[in-house]
């Protein structure tokens, strides 16, 4: 039997063509390559803070071409080739390692290669296994609350547990089985844990959106940071818009929130020209506390 390969998911974001101009969009996705039961190949793209899927694209076997940008300068853009139209569906590599991009290509490539078997279908019935025997009703209680039990019901409540129980009446009540205890113990195990607080990232804050209306309220600071920019940008002062929108700029903040977040936000600190404290050691949000303390010492100081 010729078993499809495994799924692939990487950091990916999704970008859009316009005529000849290719416009990333600015949110940090997930892009999951894999084989359906049928045979087909499966292509889908999410929101990283979302679990449902916007774009999901179906191939026959053989037919997928995931294709590189050539004309991209950071070498990080895609699309999807859809044979027998001229649709094309793009995206830009999000992953901090750079390096790994090589290794999602080879891995892409064993998908686009993988052609089932005319023979799977039937090789798939031989293989099942056939019907085992009748289970003990106390495993089948405490097999009904595990966690990748489709039919669990959701967020159990207390109530829900007590509920469960046979009423007392007016003749003794037996002690509780074994079986119910392990009931009670697996159901309270499965209650939801408190959520995490959602992580701060530079990506959020330096957006598009946040940016141009700043640098339009501040024109020397828009006029300072023009002249880091490529010489063909300095002349058009509104070119910083595009800048701000590409692909490049996001992935280089990608990079950026990385170096913070694996703790290298002392040495940034003193890049930039500041004494490096200890909240920078703290994430993104440590690191701006850092930055903004560093610049109201500056101030003081003349």
């Amino acid at each position: 039997m010729n078993r499809p390969p495994q799924d692939v998911e990487f950091k990916a974001g999704k970008a859009k063509l316009t005529g000849t101009t290719v416009t990333s969009d600015s949110r940090k996705g997930y892009l999951k390559f894999g084989v359906t039961p049928e045979g087909l190949t499966c292509v889908q793209w999410r929101p990283r803070d979302s679990s449902a899927y916007e774009d999901e694209f179906y191939f026959a076997p053989g037919e997928l071409k995931f294709v590189k940008v050539p004309a991209c300068k950071t070498g990080r853009m895609y699309y999807l080739n859809f044979s027998g139209s001229d649709q094309k569906e793009f995206y830009w590599l999000q992953e901090a390692n750079v390096e790994g991009d090589a290794k999602i290509e080879k891995a892409l490539k064993v998908i686009e290669s993988y052609i089932p078997d005319d023979d799977d279908d039937e090789q798939m019935v031989v293989d099942t296994p056939p019907p085992t025997a009748p289970v003990p009703t106390t495993t089948t209680t405490t097999t009904t609350i595990k966690q990748d039990n489709p039919q669990q019901p959701k967020n159990p409540s207390v109530n829900e547990v007590s509920q469960s129980q046979p009423k007392p009446t007016t003749t003794t009540t037996p002690p509780p089985s074994a079986t119910n205890l392990d009931f009670i113990k697996d159901l309270f195990s499965n209650l939801p844990t408190q959520p995490k607080q959602p992580q701060i990232t530079l990506g959020k804050i330096l957006t598009a959106e946040n940016l141009i209306p700043f640098l339009k309220e501040n024109p020397e600071i828009k006029k300072e940071l023009i002249q880091y920019l490529p010489e063909e940008y300095q002349k058009d002062e509104n070119m910083i818009n595009e800048v701000l929108h590409s692909a490049q700029f996001l992935q280089s903040i990608e990079t950026l929130d990385y170096a913070i977040h694996e703790g290298h936000g002392p040495e940034i600190v003193s890049l930039l020209g500041y004494e490096p404290s200890i909240a920078s050691q703290r994430g993104v949000e440590g690191f701006l506390t850092n930055i903004q303390e560093g610049t109201n010492k500056k101030k003081n100081n003349k």
